[in-house]
């Protein structure tokens, strides 16, 4: 039993997003819309089947690593209540990469995991709906003894860690770097999985998560990006797990709501591969 089967109970763990809207700023509606909408789609993803959620400030508009402190509270506030709701393992990410709130956020709600979009890889962003940050793209230089050490610092190091190598979203800085390479520097600096990726909504190649898994000892390795009904069997076969978001949206838009039947439907796939 790898370490994800024994975080989830299941073999191959399929993990649905849990998309927030705008906590901040003048799209912001109040928590309880925010709360409204989320509660909706913890009951679609958990009636149809899934075994994990990730809990994301998704409508993000900040630019730099770390959120403002109202959107940290918001976030806070809305893990808070939401969490009494969730039934099976759940996760925070704290986007662009607030590691701090994440740790913090977790530890708080009693989280099942943590995700970080950037741990190892030093990155510029290349967002697609952040109008801020395309206009003012910026950098991240990681320092992954430093996310650990603060975890460490408010007790909250025992929590496991799922990180992406060469994310979604942004471009590597150092081009030559291979993602074995990053998946090594991952393990080494404590991450209990690695997410490989390509863009919301687009999966990566076979090929890349085979040389993502060729070095990765016993680390779990997952698909973070583009994996849907019609694919899931492949990729499974492959993978140790899965995040999904795009797909099982109604009409397959991010923004929209869970659609119940698409992860009831993919959930079916996935069981009979799991025999």
């Amino acid at each position: 039993m790898n370490k994800m089967e024994q975080i989830f109970n299941v073999k191959k763990p399929i993990i649905g997003m849990l998309h927030l809207d705008y906590l901040v700023g003048e799209n912001f509606k109040g928590l309880d819309i925010v709360l409204q909408k989320a509660l909706a789609d913890i009951k679609a993803l958990e009636e149809g089947g899934v075994d994990g959620i990730l809990i994301e400030n998704w409508k993000e508009d900040s630019i730099g690593e770390f959120v403002s402190k109202e959107t940290a509270k918001n976030f806070m506030s809305a893990c808070k209540k939401l969490s009494k709701y969730i039934h099976i393992p759940f996760g925070i990410n704290v986007l662009n990469n607030d590691y701090k709130v994440a740790f913090t956020v977790a530890k708080e709600v009693k989280a099942t995991f943590i995700e970080l979009d950037v741990f190892v890889d030093d990155v510029e962003s290349d967002f697609e709906n952040n109008i801020e940050a395309i206009q003012n793209p910026f950098q991240i230089h990681p320092n992954p003894k430093g996310i650990i050490a603060y975890a460490k610092s408010i007790g909250a190091d025992n929590i496991p860690l799922f990180v992406f190598v060469q994310p979604k979203h942004y471009k590597m800085l150092d081009k030559e770097k291979s993602i074995q390479t990053s998946v090594k520097e991952a393990i080494k600096n404590g991450a209990t999985a690695v997410l490989v990726t390509k863009h919301t909504g687009f999966a990566p190649t076979i090929e890349l998560i085979n040389e993502a898994k060729s070095a990765s000892e016993a680390i779990p390795v997952g698909i973070g990006s583009g994996f849907n009904s019609e694919n899931a069997s492949e990729f499974l076969k492959i993978v140790d797990f899965a995040v999904i978001g795009t797909s099982i949206k109604i009409n397959s838009i991010t923004d929209n709501p869970v659609d119940k039947n698409k992860v009831i439907n993919l959930m079916k796939i996935v069981r009979a591969v799991r025999i």
